[in-house]
């Protein structure tokens, strides 16, 4: 292997270059610092490398860094395009005793719940990079498990799922696991689905 090969694997990977592929393609440590002394990569976080024209994810950075986060609240909503809002805080949700240290801006939660991987999906972030959030479903039922979200975002967020992505079965499914079956009905049925 030569270092264009690993830039064409970076370029093939959205200009990354991290810890997975490392491995799969057996690339030599000494090849990314070199490549890092050239100015071609640029280290972004341990075992995380990019390429010049390659765009700082920060999502994606993360999920890379802490594998064992899944996005929610009002970043999930923003991944499944049920929000109009800029994040300015990331929400993520690990599994209960999971150490990982603190990230700056990033509120993390740990669940013990056994619905913890409910509705767990990988989506695009804008710059094109796939991480782990909550599915559409999921995300419209924390709505209603959850009362730290403004009444703007609930109502935009169910009037943006009732328009364009409504899976009624999947959501009434998810509804029930997650005990909240009663509340979601009662909406969707005010407002109708058809």
């Amino acid at each position: 292997m030569n270092k264009s090969e690993i830039i064409r694997i970076a370029n093939e990977n959205n200009g990354y270059i991290y810890l997975k592929l490392i491995k799969k393609y057996g690339i030599p440590t000494t090849y990314l610092t070199q490549l890092v002394k050239e100015g071609l990569l640029s280290r972004v976080a341990r075992g995380i490398y990019i390429t010049r024209q390659g765009i700082e994810d920060e999502l994606f950075i993360y999920s890379l860094t802490y594998h064992k986060i899944i996005y929610t609240g009002e970043t999930a909503l923003f991944l499944n395009n049920l929000s109009n809002k800029q994040i300015v805080n990331y929400e993520a949700t690990i599994p209960y005793g999971t150490n990982i240290p603190e990230i700056k801006g990033v509120k993390i939660k740990q669940s013990r719940k056994k619905t913890l991987f409910l509705g767990v999906t990988e989506v695009q972030t804008s710059f094109g990079n796939y991480v782990r959030t909550y599915d559409k479903e999921r995300c419209i039922c924390d709505l209603f498990k959850r009362n730290d979200y403004d009444y703007e975002s609930v109502i935009y967020a169910i009037n943006e799922y009732k328009d364009n992505y409504l899976n009624i079965k999947k959501l009434y499914e998810y509804a029930k696991e997650l005990k909240v079956y009663e509340k979601v009905r009662n909406v969707f049925e005010v407002i109708g689905w058809n």
